[in-house]
């Protein structure tokens, strides 16, 4: 294994450790996935550039800006998807009979990320994919409704709730499928976690966020792949 090397993480709100604080509406910055540790362990120089909120257009940004200033790391570990699948929840709140996109179509996902991997082994870099952690469709669809938002005119939209994991879950499959298709390692996240047999514990009352359980989780299926990074 190659030590002294300097890995970059661009990605979300997950892998910055962002969770729901506990009894309450704020999100904070916790240290359970343990990112530091991993790299203390491996030698790594780690760059922490995620962002919450982000999605992968702005990711791609984000990432062109630091290659293009010289500033290329031996290894990238892209996780996206999670931001790009969600929608504007209070336009179909207001028109539940409209159509509606998610805030990145699959398809332009998909290419986006085929184009940041491309990207990266031009400049002599190794990509690194993540598959998404799942989410509790019930519990998101409270979260976004606690505001005032029309719960009955989001399900007119969905159709029923539990669609919002299945959509979620078909950006999670793509990113399998592309790091088959283009050989990029690929850290899977989403089997940590459906290896449980209960969510419940593992994912914040956003029904998103990985609580400090699932922040653990994530911290020991980044070490089991540590080796392929």
């Amino acid at each position: 294994m190659q030590t002294n090397r300097v890995i970059s993480v661009f990605g979300d709100s997950i892998l910055k450790g962002v969770r729901l604080l506990s009894g309450t509406t704020r999100y904070g910055t916790t240290d359970d996935i343990g990112l530091e540790s991993i790299a203390k362990q491996h030698d790594w120089t780690l760059q922490n550039c995620s962002h919450f909120g982000c999605t992968i257009r702005k990711g791609e940004l984000l990432l062109n800006r630091q290659l293009e200033k010289g500033d290329a790391p031996d290894a990238v570990l892209l996780e996206y998807g999670g931001n790009d699948a969600d929608f504007r929840w209070a336009e179909i709140a207001e028109r539940p009979y409209d159509e509606h996109q998610p805030n990145t179509p699959l398809p332009l996902f998909i290419e986006t990320l085929r184009r940041m991997i491309e990207t990266l082994r031009a400049h002599r870099v190794k990509p690194v994919l993540t598959t998404l952690p799942p989410i509790l469709s019930e519990r998101y669809l409270d979260w976004i409704t606690h505001g005032g938002l029309s719960k009955e005119h989001i399900l007119t939209w969905l159709g029923d709730a539990n669609a919002i994991y299945r959509y979620q879950e078909k950006y999670s499959l793509a990113v399998e499928r592309l790091a088959r298709e283009t050989g990029c390692p690929l850290v899977d996240l989403r089997s940590a976690f459906l290896e449980k047999r209960s969510l419940l514990p593992y994912l914040c009352e956003d029904g998103i966020h990985p609580s400090d359980a699932g922040q653990r989780l994530i911290h020991d299926a980044l070490s089991a792949a540590a080796a392929n990074i």
